[in-house]
């Protein structure tokens, strides 16, 4: 759920949201301003809608960063929302001081707005969240209903989130990481092909959690296509059961891991 498209895709629903919201919740706020009839608090509008969405915008490939790099959990999503809120709710504090001609405390002002802003960030969010769960949840069992784990289907995303290849786990050999990039090796009709994807090895990892293991710092394999392991500690490489793939390095670091997969 954290690729670009999925996350600029919630910053335009937040922004629809927001309009309804504001709509709705102007009746009973005291210190609403939003409007298009004055001139100054149009220009207060537009500059407040394009502050929050510049933010909204670089705090999503934060966002993806961090999950990317460490991994957010609900409680870590909880946590940023009401981060994105507080900051929102400074944007929108300082330009209604500019804006708003009446006296207005901060004391009266920050709490209202941090409440509206949490609710506009946080019900889009919800939404979204629960809408793309339930699609991977459909994605998932309508590919693989009942077939052996090996027939799943897996997809690899690029460093901008987008998928740039979709096979099954069982065809995967391994992937090998050239500085920006990796290099997928996959069988396709009894052929060995590759792919170059824009993207780090750690991002493979994540995409493919489970079904890849790291063998050597450049190295990813399948562990199922594993045929042979040269467990010499002078001598460390494996052998997949693929003809025409050379002996792939294993380093020190890793033989213990590969030793104990390939074991069970």
């Amino acid at each position: 759920m954290f690729t670009r498209k999925f996350l600029f895709q919630t910053v335009l629903f937040i922004v629809v949201f927001s309009i309804l919201f504001i709509q709705l919740y102007s009746p009973f706020s005291s210190t609403y301003w939003f409007t298009i009839s004055e001139s100054y608090k149009l220009v207060g509008t537009v500059t407040m809608y394009a502050f929050s969405v510049l933010f909204l915008i670089s705090s999503k490939i934060l966002l993806m960063d961090l999950n990317r790099r460490h991994g957010v959990g609900g409680w870590g999503l909880v946590l940023y929302s009401i981060a994105e809120s507080f900051v929102v709710s400074l944007i929108y504090m300082a330009i209604t001081l500019l804006v708003k001609q009446d006296n207005v405390t901060l004391k009266e002002l920050f709490p209202k707005a941090f409440f509206c802003i949490f609710l506009i960030l946080v019900i889009p969010y919800i939404i979204a969240y629960l809408y793309g769960y339930a699609h991977g949840l459909r994605v998932q069992s309508g590919s693989s209903p009942s077939r052996p784990n090996g027939a799943l289907i897996v997809s690899i995303h690029d460093n901008k989130g987008n998928i740039k290849l979709t096979l099954r786990i069982m065809d995967i050999l391994y992937a090998v990481s050239e500085d920006n990039y990796v290099k997928v090796f996959y069988e396709q009709d009894g052929v060995v092909k590759n792919s170059m994807i824009r993207t780090t090895a750690k991002n493979i990892e994540d995409d493919l959690e489970g079904q890849i293991t790291r063998c050597h710092r450049s190295y990813l394999i399948n562990i199922a296509k594993v045929k042979f392991f040269n467990n010499d500690r002078d001598n460390l490489y494996v052998i997949l059961d693929q003809e025409g793939i050379n002996p792939i390095p294993v380093s020190r670091s890793y033989r213990d891991s590969i030793a104990a997969l390939l074991s069970k």
